[in-house]
């Protein structure tokens, strides 16, 4: 009785992680068919704003919510605080600027394309952040969403000063995810999207100003709701929806999911007339559906094994036991909730897990 009730609750947490991830990726991948709205805008500059407006529409649903939370983000450990500058420094502030000299070497495609390889990386090390074997069906479903990432975008070739710029944005794009699963044993999703924001506008807004970009410019109309959608949806609701789906699917399996982004930015692009039906693209956006699906399926192979020795599959427990699923919705709803629970119950180590 009490294995079927676990893994009904875990089927549950995996539906919830999975519409959170799906959902969160989506608005990313439309507003790549919005970009070229803000071609003529200073982009370190933009980004900055767009940080900082997020991190302030965060911080104020924070405060709303739970007054306390935004004493726990001051007050979080030492090693997590790192860890927040950290994603804060390489998956926001150098992920934008790798892009932009990236973009000057190579073709946007070839990026996109190196870039696509993070769903793998994340399945092969994703595991070991919370001590658990690689998962072969997640690993073969990660293959397949990066073989049709790259049909999506096209495999085109670059030259070789390139390739550092490219690879140490894979880098970024996975280090956005891996380094902030441990921060979400003390923070809760809404707590931690919060913190990376703030602290990677002044870092963008530093590097703007270094490479002599104009901090204040006025937008355009046009400009302003591309800024507009990029803070409240690209960021603060993709930021809160993705972290509250890697809390619950852990990084590797959430990883899939970024497969979602060229499916909804070739789409957007056919709706707004910026992109064309082409076969190969259409082949990408079904493969990479086929590996999220196969992705999240269950094996019985030895990393998984059905019932653990006290009855309970090791990832049901941590599922189980996190606050996020004890609540269901409760930490992307109200935050405050999770937050509750960590100063009445004094969790050791003031953790979800």
């Amino acid at each position: 009785m009490k294995s079927a009730q676990v893994s009904g609750q875990h089927r549950t947490a995996t539906a919830v992680g999975a519409t959170t991830c799906a959902i969160g990726m989506t608005i990313v991948g439309t507003s790549i068919a919005i970009a070229p709205t803000l071609e003529d805008y200073p982009v370190l500059a933009g980004q900055a704003w767009r940080y900082l407006l997020a991190g302030l529409i965060l911080l104020a649903i924070l405060i709303i919510r739970s007054p306390a939370a935004v004493v726990g983000v001051l007050r979080v450990t030492p090693a997590n605080a790192l860890r927040l500058i950290a994603i804060a420094a390489t998956g926001l502030a150098a992920f934008n600027w790798l892009l932009i000299e990236g973009t000057r070497h190579a073709d946007p495609a070839f990026m996109a394309a190196v870039v696509g390889a993070a769903p793998l990386i994340l399945a092969l090390l994703g595991p070991a952040t919370r001590g658990d074997s690689i998962r072969r069906h997640t690993v073969a479903g990660s293959a397949c969403v990066v073989t049709g990432i790259v049909l999506v975008h096209g495999a085109t070739g670059a030259p070789l000063f390139a390739w550092p710029y490219a690879l140490a944005f894979l880098a970024c794009e996975v280090g956005f995810t891996l380094l902030a699963v441990p921060v979400l044993k003390e923070l809760t999703p809404l707590q931690l999207s919060t913190g990376t924001c703030l602290i990677a506008a002044p870092m963008l807004a530093a590097v703007s100003l270094v490479t002599g970009e104009r901090i204040v410019q006025a937008p355009t109309s046009s400009e302003t709701l591309a800024l507009l959608y990029m803070a409240v949806g690209t960021t603060a609701i993709a930021f809160l929806l993705w972290y509250s789906g890697v809390a619950r699917l852990g990084a590797d399996r959430a990883g899939l999911f970024i497969g979602i982004m060229p499916i909804s930015g070739y789409l957007a692009g056919l709706m707004l007339g910026n992109s064309a039906w082409a076969i190969p693209a259409m082949t990408g956006v079904l493969l990479c559906g086929a590996g999220i699906a196969l992705g999240l399926g269950r094996s019985r192979s030895a990393a998984e094994p059905l019932e653990a020795p006290d009855g309970e599959r090791q990832e049901d427990r941590r599922d189980d036991d996190r606050p996020d699923d004890r609540h269901q919705q409760g930490v992307l709803l109200d935050p405050g909730v999770a937050e509750s629970d960590r100063v009445t119950e004094q969790i050791p180590g003031g953790g979800h897990g």
